[in-house]
């Protein structure tokens, strides 16, 4: 059984490679399956690139900016309390003086928003960056649900794809290379007639080219986003030898020692 159905896939390949048509739209296909790939790596890894410089970025800088926010809100307390005081002078804070409405108001209803924790991404060196890059390109263009029409292979894919996004997102090198070992499901050997054949590959050619449309679209975006843009410059820094994260931290710590004297000053004003 194993014989005769390796002769009837092999005699169908024989076929194709002798009409030059089907062949020359096998070579389109093939050649948009790699172009989706590569469009799917890039904005997978520009993705991942910016999770892990926003976690830098949250890690270094939100401490600061909850920080800084809390006293802009004491701040504006203070220099309403102090602006009270002048008002009314001894009586502030006696009965016989009103309580401020905003203050009251503030006191009453203002909640502080909860951050979330930010768990730091796991370092990996340059050499382990790289052999995980490579075995992710490799795997993707095994694995991808984008580059299957077959519904039953497509829902397949995406489990297997899903693990592998996470391995990379992880930096497990171990996790990708066990997935190097995951097999396909067997292929269905299905007998069509030329033209069927001519007609399913000129649809799927449509459909790969509609995809790469929207991929490269996407990528557009989001390479032209404000984030992105942080990182870019963030990264050029760094070869300049400047530390850009470091110095919006101490931009941040100079607001904020600025805010604590003018806190004390108005405490005791």
């Amino acid at each position: 059984m194993f014989r005769r159905r390796r002769s009837g896939i092999l005699g169908e390949a024989l076929r194709r490679s002798q009409d030059p048509e089907l062949a020359d739209l096998q070579e389109m296909i093939s050649e948009r399956q790699d172009r989706v790939a590569e469009l799917e790596l890039e904005y997978f890894e520009a993705r991942a690139d910016l999770a892990r410089f926003q976690s830098e970025l949250n890690r270094r800088l939100t401490p600061l900016q909850t920080r800084l926010r809390d006293l802009q809100d004491q701040v504006v307390r203070a220099r309403r309390q102090a602006a009270h005081r002048a008002q009314w002078g001894d009586r502030a804070g006696t009965d016989e003086v009103p309580v401020d409405v905003l203050e009251q108001f503030e006191r009453t209803w203002r909640r502080q928003p909860s951050q979330p924790s930010q768990k730091p991404a796991a370092k990996v060196d340059d050499q382990t960056k790289n052999l995980i890059k490579t075995e992710y390109r490799r795997l993707a263009k095994r694995f991808h649900p984008d580059l299957t029409s077959d519904p039953e292979e497509k829902k397949w894919r995406e489990g297997v794809m899903a693990q592998v996004n996470q391995a990379y997102a992880d930096g497990d090198l171990g996790k990708l290379r066990e997935l190097a070992g995951e097999e396909r499901p067997p292929a269905k050997e299905i007998t069509k007639s030329r033209e069927e054949a001519l007609a399913e590959m000129r649809r799927e050619v449509g459909r790969l080219d509609k995809l790469i449309r929207q991929l490269e679209a996407e990528l557009s975006r989001l390479t032209r986003s404000a984030e992105v843009k942080l990182m870019l410059d963030a990264s050029i820094a760094e070869r300049e030898g400047r530390d850009l994260i470091g110095e919006m931290a101490s931009d941040l710590r100079r607001t904020i020692a600025e805010l604590e004297i003018e806190l004390v000053e108005l405490d005791d004003s």
